[in-house]
């Protein structure tokens, strides 16, 4: 027992922050991985939110296949996928690494879901809300921008900082194409030497213990930020 924690010990700055000359990585390059894909995906899942809203049935259809189609492929399948489009150079004769492909198929997954979140959160908006910044003369980009949006975020904070908990823990999947975040570095840490198979339990002991760790952080900030509570009836989205 004593060798295999002298052997985690040893390992972890290698599975904190990476190895040295390959840093960042390890947990602090899985954090800033599933933090740019949340962020990002947020931005994207706006844009597709509203859209669902559109008053174009051609655009709702579309945003909501679209939403559909990402939702319902397996992550791991999806990064495998896009590996094969994005790493051989297929868009525009840009061969994305494997650090891109993670980063982008992670912000793919993170948006589709957050879309429906910002789309249930625009729903929500009490239409008088609405009406009043109409009457105030407001016009409908205004009245999205400074009525609904703020309103739909409030609402579905909890759910949407849920979500980012779930992409943090998900991510591990880029071990499949190498990315030194946190499981990869634990595997590479381990090798393949024989010698090294007693401390393989212990190894993953402690890349379980660190996404919990970070997970039941996020998971107490959720909880402490409650529940934004519901007013009013259906909306017209923006206007």
């Amino acid at each position: 027992m004593f060798r295999q924690l002298q052997f985690v010990w040893d390992q972890l700055p290698n599975l904190l922050w990476g190895f040295p000359n390959y840093r960042p990585g390890g947990l602090l390059l899985s954090i800033l991985l599933s933090t740019g894909a949340v962020l990002a995906g947020l931005g994207l899942a706006i844009g597709l939110g509203f859209a669902a809203h559109s008053r174009v049935r051609v655009v709702r259809f579309l945003v909501g296949r679209a939403l559909w189609l990402i939702r319902g492929i397996p992550l791991l399948v999806l990064l495998v996928l896009l590996f094969q489009v994005l790493g051989t150079g297929m868009v525009f004769g840009v061969e994305f690494s494997a650090f891109w492909t993670a980063a982008t198929t992670l912000t793919l997954y993170a948006a589709a879901y957050q879309a429906d979140m910002i789309r249930a959160g625009i729903a929500a908006v009490p239409q008088q809300l609405v009406d009043d910044a109409r009457v105030l003369g407001a016009r409908r980009l205004t009245v999205a921008a400074t009525v609904t949006l703020p309103h739909c975020l409030r609402t579905m904070r909890p759910a949407l900082l849920t979500q980012a908990v779930t992409v943090f823990k998900d991510s591990s999947v880029v071990v499949v194409l190498g990315v030194s975040d946190l499981t990869t570095n634990a595997r590479i840490a381990l090798g393949g030497d024989v010698r090294n198979a007693p401390y393989w339990i212990a190894t993953y002991l402690a890349v379980g213990a660190l996404y919990w760790v970070v997970a039941f952080a996020l998971g107490r900030f959720v909880a402490g930020r409650g529940q934004a509570p519901l007013v009013g009836g259906p909306s017209r989205a923006y206007g």
